[in-house]
């Protein structure tokens, strides 16, 4: 039978409001009651509820972490921020995870809230048209310091840390047109998405910066999968309709269409070139020497940290903080060979 702060006071002869005064390091509680209320404890194994005592503080010291993929590799990188800057400060953070879902979302708020936390990381849901005025109301009606990691909220004012989604598809488009490239094909994600559109934004400036006309059969809509872009680009090459170059909008889209590429035995870039968006650990396996454009997660899990617990200190705060991603330029840009008999693979 589990042990209750009733079992603590009647060990040690004290009032219930004593033995509380003692869990929360109360100053007015005197040294014999202390003394006696911590044997108790030591006699018993007793843990405090960190919840009960959040309830009774209306407060605690946990914060919530809610994000929509939790095995992406990106948000794991994100979360290793988040604890690392959390330990500093003595943050623990109960995570959710979403699956993109709006109910697992407004039931994580939920919990979240009982739990009486003291602030929220997020990385909300999919969907611009999700962003109405009921929405933001969720997370308003929290009443924490709340920052947004990776997606912002339109019509919001929260605290965010942000890529520059532009530049993220600005740079590798005009790296490519400037390889030789006119054909160049992008998996666009979630049209209705903003990350998406600010990217696709830089795919399409970039041709304009250099003169050029995209293909708009190139932009190909679909979900954020891995499995999605893999059909779409297994359907490009049985239809005959491979082009000379992709670009993956994420890092789940990148690898999905190196699959493909992978199990047809296409080489890049010696018959179609390759950017890739973030850190893919498949270029480690294969030795494979990818361009890609990179995001440091793990930084911006450390500066949401650092922004929301400045807000919880009652600090002032930036209200966005734009991370530039950095662009490695390995090769895999270059336009395609004319020789089908080269592998790199």
């Amino acid at each position: 039978m589990a042990i209750t702060i009733n079992d603590i006071a009647k060990k040690a002869g004290v009032s219930l409001a004593t033995v509380s005064r003692v869990l929360n390091k109360s100053p007015h509680v005197s040294d014999t009651a202390r003394r006696k209320v911590e044997q108790a404890i030591r006699e018993f194994n007793y843990i405090p509820s960190a919840y009960a005592r959040g309830l009774s503080r209306n407060q605690s010291n946990i914060i919530g972490v809610i994000v929509p993929e939790i095995t992406n590799p990106f948000f794991s990188e994100v979360i290793t921020g988040i604890t690392e800057i959390g330990d500093k400060h003595n943050l623990n953070a109960l995570f959710f995870n979403t699956d993109e879902s709006i109910d697992k979302e407004r039931r994580a708020l939920r919990i979240l809230q009982e739990y009486r936390v003291r602030g929220l990381i997020i990385t909300p849901v999919t969907g611009e048209n999700r962003y109405d005025r009921e929405y933001i109301q969720l997370f308003e009606n929290l009443n924490i310091p709340i920052v947004l990691v990776d997606r912002d909220i339109r019509n919001s004012d929260f605290t965010g840390v942000y890529f520059d989604d532009y530049a993220a598809l600005f740079k590798p488009t005009s790296l490519l047109i400037e390889n030789g490239h006119k054909d160049i094909v992008l998996f666009t994600g979630n049209p209705d998405h903003i990350v998406s559109k600010r990217r696709l934004e830089g795919y399409c400036d970039a041709f304009s910066a250099h003169q050029m006309a995209y293909n708009p059969k190139n932009l190909i809509p679909c979900d954020f999968s891995m499995e999605s872009s893999y059909n779409l680009t297994r359907k490009l090459i049985l239809d005959h309709n491979l082009p000379t170059a992709f670009i993956g909008m994420t890092n789940m889209l990148s690898l999905g269409c190196l699959k493909a590429l992978y199990e047809f035995g296409i080489s890049i870039p010696d018959e179609v070139a390759f950017v890739g968006y973030d850190r893919l650990d498949v270029q480690d396996v294969f030795n494979m020497h990818l361009t890609l454009v990179e995001k440091d997660a793990k930084e911006m899990g450390r500066k949401a940290t650092e922004l929301l617990y400045d807000k919880i200190m009652g600090k002032k705060t930036s209200t966005r903080t734009i991370l530039t991603p950095q662009m490695f330029i390995r090769g895999s840009e270059r336009f395609p060979s004319s020789d089908p008999n080269l592998r790199i693979f």
